[in-house]
Parts: C-alpha cells; structure tokens; sequence
C-alpha cells in the first residue's frame, strides 16, 4: 500500500525497492523502516513509499461483530443522519482493528472502577458559587500577558518559554513531530517563533502548561495517558479540519482542541473522588457523563473549561469555543467551535484515548453545515490521525 512518508510508523516494511530519481537503489524490498531511516528519506525527498499491508482479513463473521460493537457504541443515537453514517463506519473499522490486533473491545477501556468508590454523602464539598479558578504557574501568567498585547515582543515571548527547561524541551518536540513535517529539526524556540509564528508558538507553549497546570490524575479516575491521547487525537483533527476547510487558523484550532476537556481535567485532579462517582452513576444510569457532571458539579465540564479559560484571561473567543464544543450551536459566529465538536465525535468514533465519556458525545447534524466537508476526507483526516498519533505522543 502506498504512504505519505510523514504517514509511515517505524516497524513499516516496505513492499517495493526504493530508488532514487537517478534510479539508484536507497532500500531494498523487505527493509524495516525505522525512525532513523524515515528521517533520511525524508531528508532526501522522499513523498512516498510502498509498504506491505500487515493487516490479515477478517471473516464475515468477525467483521459482522466489529459491525454489532459499533452499534452498540451507537446505541440510542440516530446514525442515519449526518455525520452518523460516517462515525458509525468509522467505530466498525476501529473495532475491527482491535480484533485482528487481538485486543479487547474499546468499551471495555472506559469500564468500571479500580477501588472503593464513595457514597453522595461522602463525597467532598464542591461550591460552584465559590468557584475561582486556579492560579496558574509564574512562567504561565507572564506568557498569557505578553501575548495580551497587541504586538507582542518576540524577545519577550521567547525569553519566558526558555526560563522553563522542561517547557522549552516538550515544545521542540511537539514542534518536530509530522504535525509540522519540517525537513530539519527546529533546535531552538527562536527558530520555532521564526517559522511558525509568534503568536502560535506562544498558544501551544501556554496550553501546555495548562495541560499539566492539574498534575496527573488518579488511576482511580482514568489513566492519564488515555486522556492526553483522546486529548491529542482531537487537538491533530481540528488542525487538519482547519486547513482543509480554512475556517480558522490551524494552530489556533489544535490549541482549541488540546485544551477542549480541560474543564473535566479540572474535575478529575482536583475532585478525583466525586468525578469517580459520576462516571460509575453515569454507567449505571446509561447516562452521558456531561448530564452527571451537571448534576454532581453544578455545572458540565464544557462550562467549567470556558470559566478557567476565561479566568486565566486566554485569547478572546477560545473559551466559548470550549464551553460551546458539545453544542457549536450556542456560538454562532465561531467556526471554530463546530471544528471542535466535529473533531471531538471523530475522535471518539475512532476510539482514540478515553476522556472518561464511555458512550459517544451527541453528534449534531448542523455540524455538516457548520463544517463543510465531504465524508471521505472526514475519514481521510481521521485515518491519517490514527496513523500520526503514536508517534506525535511522545512529544508529553
């Protein structure tokens, strides 16, 4: 099958000689393609390549279970309008790839507690009435600021991500991943700011550290790497979204997508015990877990993500987005808000991560119009996702 060379893992196989416009011989048939040679090729100018399929056919009967497992994903959801032929079809080939994996269904990873759980009555105390958001970190709170202005310093802005060393690490990785596909490794943010732009590289370095503002959530809760990866799954979509529909700015929109649920990360790290008891209740009522959290919060994790960000004085505009990702409908004028909600379904349809929700978010089929794009490049963007995301996480 041919690859995009930014679209082949390391382990790929090739399935075809690899030669050189000259007609020189760079890799023969049956060569692992690890990380280092992906680079060279790249390097070379390499576009594509032919690898061998590793995937075994499944049978009918396998394939018609993969069918019933996406039903039942889908089950109380009308899939007969759009988007839902299209996320159906997407969970039925996630599902289908776990068994020919010979992993266990993907309901099974957002299922059931690991401990007690505590009663309503023992749960601690949450005042929404008393609510303010946390104080981010020194380095957080200066760089919103610089980025408040209307021209921002580049000296300034560069000067505040490099007084963090572990900051200034994450975001040259996250800066060298396939999301950019640069042709040399970028080593300093200076070159970062250069290329990609001020105002961008500035957006990805604060939401990174509002991701780890909460610390790590309890694996009481969910595990934490599943979160990031449903986290990271949606914030790559929103950026191929962008740039395929140009209805707002690619980095802008992955910032958007990375930070979509950070209102329920609020609630995992900072009331594990209680986001606990609203995940078991929702299981055990068949309810979404949006509708608990506004039952045991006072407020849904939408909300709570549009009241942290706009306390911590973000960008105009990204926190309704935030607050609107499950209804874009509430923000009209906001594109951006229908690329969140309609990455956000992608991403659960394809079964990438687990942001604590079992069941899929309530797709609206005013998100077509809101977003328009033909349902083969949704599947497109979302295959290509599946195939980045591995690589791309090892960038937190």
């Amino acid at each position: 099958m041919n690859k995009r060379i930014e679209q082949v893992l390391p382990g790929e196989i090739l399935a075809a000689d690899l030669k050189d416009p000259a007609g020189r011989l760079l890799f023969p048939r049956g060569a692992t393609l690890t990380e280092n040679v992906i680079e060279a090729l790249t390097h070379r100018g390499v576009t594509d390549v032919e690898v061998e399929d590793a995937r075994k056919r499944l049978s009918t009967a396998q394939l018609k279970q993969a069918a019933e497992r996406a039903r039942k994903f889908y089950a109380g959801h009308d899939v007969s309008l759009p988007p839902g032929p299209v996320l159906l079809g997407l969970r039925t080939e996630a599902e289908a790839l776990r068994m020919e994996q010979g992993l266990s269904p993907l309901l099974r990873d957002c299922r059931g507690p690991l401990g007690s759980v505590l009663s309503s009555k023992e749960l601690p105390v949450f005042c929404l009435e008393s609510f303010e958001p946390p104080q981010l970190s020194a380095v957080a709170q200066e760089l919103n600021l610089a980025l408040s202005v209307p021209d921002p310093s580049s000296s300034t802005v560069v000067e505040i991500i490099s007084r963090s060393p572990g900051l200034t690490a994450r975001l040259l990785r996250l800066v060298n991943t396939p999301i950019y596909g640069f042709q040399r490794k970028v080593e300093t943010i200076s070159r970062a700011v250069s290329i990609v732009g001020l105002r961008e590289v500035g957006l990805l370095a604060s939401s990174l550290l509002m991701v780890e503002q909460f610390g790590v959530i309890p694996k009481s809760v969910i595990e934490m790497r599943t979160f990031l990866e449903h986290s990271l799954g949606c914030a790559l979509t929103c950026k191929e979204l962008a740039e395929t529909t140009g209805l707002a700015e690619a980095e802008q929109a992955f910032v958007a997508g990375l930070l979509h649920d950070v209102g329920r990360l609020y609630f995992f790290t900072s009331f594990p015990e209680r986001s606990r008891f609203c995940i078991d209740s929702a299981l055990k009522h068949q309810r979404p877990l949006l509708t608990e959290e506004a039952l045991f919060f006072g407020v849904d994790h939408a909300t709570m993500g549009q009241r942290l960000l706009d306390g911590w004085k973000m960008p105009e505009g990204l926190g309704r987005v935030v607050g609107s990702h499950h209804d874009p409908l509430l923000a009209p004028g906001l594109p951006l808000a229908g690329i969140v909600h309609m990455a956000d379904i992608l991403t659960h349809a394809t079964g990438l991560g687990c942001s604590g929700e079992c069941g899929p978010p309530q797709a609206h089929p005013e998100v077509m119009d809101l977003v328009p794009i033909r349902p083969e490049q949704m599947v497109d963007i979302a295959t290509r996702i599946e195939q980045r995301l591995g690589a791309i996480m090892g960038a937190f």
